[in-house]
């Protein structure tokens, strides 16, 4: 038999263990915002895919040492779209019907973005990284947004730097064959001619291919002063680059907008030497939060930061920022969306301002290759 002294210490002790509503023990039960991170796991895009995940993850870990947001963790959560379209849409879908995300981060490849946007239309918050394609945005729902420069933007800061510094008389396109690869033909080919420069060909390549050399054996018989590449992921990237130095082409060699990261470098050998990109992304900016996210990256990780890296951690932020504006509330999308269209978003990469669709302006650098470092080119 239980005394009775023994009856009210239990009682009085279950009652310690019972949060009130209200109490600091309360907050810190609090459930956390569940974040869907929707990537090439695996795939061509697999070293993609990675990187932004391993630049998402430091940054909730640098979130949640602080206390998260409003009291709550951020857990994320990772699904795999392979880098196809199919696959974007079936794990979206997957993430919001069965596991209950609060909040997506995806869009690595314009493909993938472009078909996944359509089924998480008005319906979360979603938040794509370095899609470059126009129609993500301007197509788009109320509760999307998009990190990185689109293609037209690129383009714009990008051809002027061709134009007035790499200064090629001629130049010829080896584009990834989608609707990305073909925007950007475009795009520079109406830019680059307006500046003078000579267009003489292109080739395309495919999202599965491992050998370029026919196609560059072609670029290399056109005499163009540069050959600029447009490459969606690092593996065939390298090997692209790799494949240009091989068929004994001398000319300059262009490195399309915001692909360039320390792997690829490292992959390509010396293929890449003096080789320019453009990029937001430097890693002496001076953005508050960028020093601790550095420092959690390589405590974390193995590879090095870069700009995919980087998008995963704005993507976090971003959708951080939101939550933190709309009371700690991860599905008052409504509240949310109007605060990171009416407000700056400091990020990473510095002030991040959203267009009222949801397309994010920020600074764009131009880089070059520079014994083996990626360096910001200064004027």
């Amino acid at each position: 038999m239980f005394g009775r002294r023994t009856l009210l210490a239990a009682a009085a002790a279950l009652a310690l263990a019972i949060p009130v509503a209200g109490t600091t023990g309360a907050q810190a039960q609090q459930p956390p915002v569940r974040i869907a991170v929707i990537g090439p796991m695996s795939g061509t895009g697999a070293f993609e895919g990675q990187l932004g995940l391993e630049g998402a993850q430091a940054m909730a870990a640098v979130i949640n040492a602080k206390g998260g947001v409003a009291g709550r963790k951020l857990e994320l959560l990772t699904y795999d779209d392979k880098g196809s379209p199919e696959d974007g849409v079936s794990a979206a879908k997957r993430a919001m019907e069965q596991d209950n995300v609060d909040m997506i981060i995806g869009g690595w490849f314009s493909a993938v973005a472009l078909s996944m946007k359509e089924v998480t239309r008005d319906k979360i918050i979603t938040v794509m990284t370095s899609s470059q394609h126009p129609k993500v945005t301007e197509e788009g729902h109320k509760y999307l947004f998009r990190l990185n420069a689109t293609s037209a933007m690129m383009s714009e800061f990008y051809s002027k730097a061709i134009c007035d510094r790499i200064k090629p008389k001629s130049i010829a396109f080896m584009n990834v064959n989608d609707d990305w690869g073909r925007l950007e033909l475009d795009n520079y080919t109406k830019l680059l001619t307006a500046c003078g420069i000579e267009v003489k060909g292109h080739e395309f390549y495919n999202r599965t291919d491992t050998d370029f050399t026919t196609a560059l054996t072609k670029l290399k018989s056109l005499n163009a002063d540069a050959i600029y590449v447009a490459a969606i992921n690092t593996s065939q990237g390298a090997t692209i680059y790799r494949q240009i130095k091989q068929t004994g082409y001398r000319g300059k060699v262009i490195a399309s907008a915001g692909n360039m990261n320390p792997k690829l470098v490292e992959l390509s050998g010396n293929s890449l030497e003096q080789v320019y990109s453009a990029s937001p992304f430097t890693e002496d900016g001076s953005a508050p939060s960028l020093k601790p996210w550095l420092e959690q990256y390589r405590k974390d990780y193995k590879n090095e930061p870069s700009f995919i890296a980087a998008l995963g951690a704005q993507a976090v932020q971003t959708l951080a920022f939101g939550v933190e504006a709309a009371g700690g509330d991860p599905r008052a999308y409504d509240k949310i969306a109007a605060a990171l269209k009416s407000q700056e978003v400091p990020t990473v990469m510095g002030e991040l301002r959203f267009s009222d669709k949801g397309q994010a302006s920020q600074a764009i650098h131009l880089v070059q290759v520079q014994k083996k470092q990626i360096v910001s080119v200064r004027d």
